[in-house]
């Protein structure tokens, strides 16, 4: 028997994770078959491509802080158009791609003549740590490969793609060098990230300091002060063709912006047809002030969604604007219940 075809629906809602699962990371493997799903049919890249712009027209709001007010006009939209159920999906699918997305599932309908693959109902999307010999830590971010050699007087690392943050312990006697696409990080103990990009490397610094050069030719060239100094709060861009007498640019970074361009290290956690119950359970693994709910229908609930686990308020507002979930501080608890 043949494969029951997805709904346009169902198009629409593979395409929205597809496009926030990105803006977390996609491994090689996840990648690969993103670019296969989408290839394989014109309506998923019309899907892809819809999904796309809207992402891109709600980034500029976010940065600029009138996220909250095009926020509450989408959610009186959805209030509006109740009725209309292709608007109410679209309007709810923009609202939650300020920050991931969120959506009511269906129950599930007939059996299909072909049975698929039970899903996951929750998955943790989180960057893998490496804790090496010295006690130093590197975060990778999806897709990131590093080479560690301690072998030598230094602590050596090469990342060979993508981006990783880099906690180093202290030790004087042993310098800990990130080598990148022809640039060497150089630090005793701090907090730094590493992007290795086609044509620079960026460094970030969060904690401490790193100095930036070029490698040495040889272990009997002679000492030459590094390029650069980067202090805390500050980044730096190094072209990779940059000849060594050249002086990259330092630029400061406000906490906003750091905390931002390190946002894939915070834990994403993925939900398909989970209940709102076991959703509530997950999130209060990651936020000091935890979920209860008032109503016990609402457990019930099947949500399906992609977004950052710390972040309480965006949980609470989707649920609200999509949903009319309202949440109120109550005992020191964030209390769910139906709306008006």
């Amino acid at each position: 028997m043949s494969r029951t075809a997805p709904t346009l629906a169902q198009i629409d809602a593979e395409a929205a994770r597809w496009v926030a699962r990105r803006d977390a990371g996609l491994t090689p493997a996840e990648d690969v078959e993103f670019k296969r799903w989408r290839a394989e049919n014109a309506l998923h890249v019309e899907a892809v491509d819809r999904f796309e712009a809207t992402w891109s027209a709600l980034a500029r709001p976010r940065h600029t802080g009138a996220a909250p007010v095009l926020q509450s006009e989408l959610g009186d939209l959805l209030r509006r158009r109740r009725r209309r159920r292709a608007l109410v999906a679209v309007a709810a699918c923009a609202t939650a791609l300020l920050v991931g997305f969120l959506w009511r599932t269906s129950p599930p309908a007939a059996t299909p003549a072909v049975a698929l693959a039970p899903t996951p109902r929750t998955t943790i999307l989180a960057p893998e740590r490496q804790m090496l010999p010295d006690g130093s830590v590197i975060e990778h971010r999806p897709g990131a490969e590093v080479r560690v050699d301690f072998s030598g007087a230094f602590r050596r690392v090469d990342l060979l793609r993508g981006e990783a943050l880099f906690e180093v312990a202290k030790d004087a006697k042993r310098p800990f060098v990130v080598r990148a696409g022809g640039v060497e990080v150089r630090a005793v103990g701090t907090a730094f990230s590493v992007q290795l990009g086609a044509s620079q490397v960026e460094v970030l610094v969060t904690e401490g300091r790193v100095a930036i050069d070029r490698p040495a030719a040889s272990s009997a060239a002679p000492v030459t002060p590094p390029l650069a100094f980067v202090d805390a709060g500050n980044r730096l861009s190094v072209e990779v063709a940059l000849q060594p007498v050249a002086m990259p640019a330092i630029e400061p970074v406000k906490p906003a912006d750091v905390a931002e361009r390190l946002a894939w290290r915070t834990p994403r956690v993925e939900f398909f047809n989970a209940p709102l119950s076991e959703v509530v359970t997950v999130l209060n693994r990651y936020n000091e002030t935890k979920f209860a709910l008032a109503d016990p229908s609402l457990a019930a609930v099947p949500l399906s969604g992609l977004f950052r686990a710390d972040d309480a308020e965006v949980f609470t507002n989707l649920l609200r604007a999509g949903f009319g979930i309202v949440a109120e501080p109550r005992d020191g608890k964030i209390v769910l219940r139906r709306g008006p």
